[in-house]
């Protein structure tokens, strides 16, 4: 994956995604704008499937090339990727490598995680693990917090990268440490962290990182996503989804008796939308066109300057230390109707979310500084 394109101006990138020509988009932590090279990507396969049949095989192929670039982002090689569509099918997958507990196992999570990376884990109280919830502060979770709920029977840890309400960066390194240390599994939700900001760097102290493609990855027609395995859960962990893809030749492993898996982390492969697939490989062109380094720098710049023009105009974020703050700015909103607010964004064509009580604003490469000066404005007018 290039590091950096400076041939390139990063500001010009709003020009690739139609929607900003009308909008100020503050909206990618739901869903990310699709590139005109996506809709472009789209139209054409259905264009194709109408007039000829679909070609499933060249959608194989487009994940292959998704697998290998979003590899590159994280900094792992494409062999260590498997494509499971969605955090909670990771998680579940994970989940069910657990058998019956023994006495004083447990599992620690937090406690207004995403349900994505919340509901699997807690369905293993049924198997008589002891699912331990571990209080937000700041709005996330802090080391020392998980530190008081791990102990020698603590068999996994999970969390966000991100917290998807308030943009808390998680220390993916000390809460690593503290689960390394009793032999526990880390499972990170990556769904608010990669393609936004960079995370090759803490991939060494995650066993399992879970990624949709629908946010910071661009496509929202979504249905192909990737899970990161380290090689100690690839040795560990059985496969029980397998299927034609988990084959070491997919397109040769369609029938029994013969079952050949794969060697690499593809036999943990599910079955994708080919759909997304065309969509997916087309949307992270744009991480090869710019740099992920200068998409990274960018969103950072954008995020600092929310920060500081949300408290020009009297809106107070979640206050959160350089080190945990993300390209998701939230605000407490208080006895505020969040409906009104972003009613009334919208209709000045900004538009956000809310959530757990925040106004959620999340950056991008796409916006602007227009977008921010727009915003502001608005809100002066509408103080919590």
């Amino acid at each position: 994956m290039p590091k950096s394109s400076p041939q390139i101006d990063i500001r010009s990138a709003r020009e690739l995604f139609p929607a900003t020509k009308h909008a100020a988009y503050f909206n990618t932590a739901a869903v990310g704008l699709a590139s005109r090279a996506v809709t472009d990507a789209y139209h054409a396969y259905v264009d194709e499937w109408s007039r000829d049949g679909l070609d499933y095989a060249r959608a194989e192929l487009a994940a292959e090339s998704a697998r290998a670039m979003v590899g590159g982002l994280i900094g792992a090689d494409r062999s260590d990727v498997a494509l499971i569509a969605s955090v909670s099918a990771a998680a579940g997958f994970v989940a069910a490598q657990f058998g019956p507990a023994t006495p004083g196992q447990n599992v620690v999570i937090g406690q207004r995680e995403y349900s994505s990376n919340h509901f699997p884990w807690r369905m293993l109280a049924a198997k008589g693990y002891d699912v331990r919830q571990v209080p937000f502060r700041s709005g996330g979770l802090e080391p020392t917090d998980i530190a008081a709920c791990v102990d020698g029977g603590t068999q996994l840890v999970a969390f966000s990268g991100v917290q998807t309400a308030t943009g808390h960066r998680s220390d993916i390194a000390a809460i690593s440490g503290i689960a390394r240390a009793v032999g526990a599994i880390v499972f990170v939700d990556g769904a608010q962290l990669v393609g936004a900001l960079p995370v090759a760097q803490d991939l060494a102290g995650i066993d399992v990182l879970a990624v949709p493609d629908h946010k910071f990855l661009l496509n929202a027609g979504r249905g192909i996503g990737y899970c990161y395995l380290s090689a100690g859960m690839q040795a560990q962990f059985t496969p029980v989804n397998a299927g034609w893809k988990a084959g070491a030749v997919p397109f040769e492993s369609f029938f029994g008796p013969e079952m050949n898996l794969s060697q690499t982390a593809s036999r943990f492969d599910t079955t994708i939308s080919w759909l997304a697939a065309i969509g997916q490989q087309a949307a992270l062109g744009v991480f090869e066109n710019f740099g992920a380094d200068a998409i990274y720098e960018r969103n950072r710049e954008l995020a600092g300057l929310l920060r500081a023009s949300l408290v020009e105009v009297g809106w107070n974020a979640v206050d959160l230390p350089e080190a945990n703050r993300s390209t998701i700015v939230s605000v407490p909103l208080g006895e505020a109707n969040p409906a009104d607010l972003l009613a009334a964004l919208k209709h000045h064509a900004i538009i956000c979310s809310a959530r757990d009580g925040n106004l959620r604003l999340a950056v991008h490469f796409y916006n602007h500084e227009d977008d921010i000066q727009q915003l502001a404005e608005i809100l002066r007018s509408h103080r919590p």
